[in-house]
């Protein structure tokens, strides 16, 4: 510390490449703090679209679903005769994501550019329905009607020229119904 010390005291310009250095090591830890930001932004965005869209899903069955006023629970049934029948469909969520994301469809992914570059990418989305049960006995179990999926995201990364592998998210979405009166 004390040679350092006396470096940066000296005049006759030895310390031109410390100086050096040090702004070249707060240029890179500036741009992976950047590069992370950036990260997060998208995976936060693409989250948020994902989850929109399934509970969209989870909404669009409300036409299905048994209003069960007096026990405060609804689920995706229609009374088919004398027995109530589970009725639900999962709906196309990725076609919800092509008007709402900007995503194109190449191949099996959806891709996300900007300008030439590729910006993330969508693949493996699987989405379930979770149907609230009829007549519930247990109140610890599912109490509403509701959408989970997962949903493959790979974000290329800007910084290392290329050399790094790109981001590989597998993010895991629950959205649901619940009926306001």
């Amino acid at each position: 510390m004390v040679r350092i010390k006396k470096i940066l005291r000296h005049t006759s310009g030895n310390s031109a490449p410390l100086t050096l250095a040090i702004v070249l090591v707060v240029i890179i830890l500036s741009c992976v703090v950047f590069e992370y930001m950036r990260l997060m932004v998208i995976a936060s965005g693409v989250r948020d679209a994902v989850q929109s869209a399934m509970i969209d899903v989870a909404t669009e069955n409300w036409d299905d679903a048994y209003n069960g006023l007096r026990e405060g629970y609804s689920g995706g049934y229609t009374l088919s005769g004398t027995d109530w029948v589970v009725k639900l469909d999962t709906g196309d969520v990725y076609s919800r994501l092509e008007s709402t994301l900007g995503v194109k469809k190449e191949g099996g992914k959806y891709i996300k550019y900007t300008g030439p570059d590729v910006e993330y990418t969508l693949s493996d989305l699987s989405v379930s329905m979770q149907n609230a049960p009829l007549a519930p006995t247990n109140t610890g179990g599912i109490s509403q009607l509701s959408a989970t999926g997962t949903v493959d995201v790979e974000v290329p990364l800007s910084f290392g020229w290329g050399d790094l592998p790109p981001l590989k998210i597998t993010m895991k979405l629950k959205g649901g119904f619940t009926p306001k009166f």
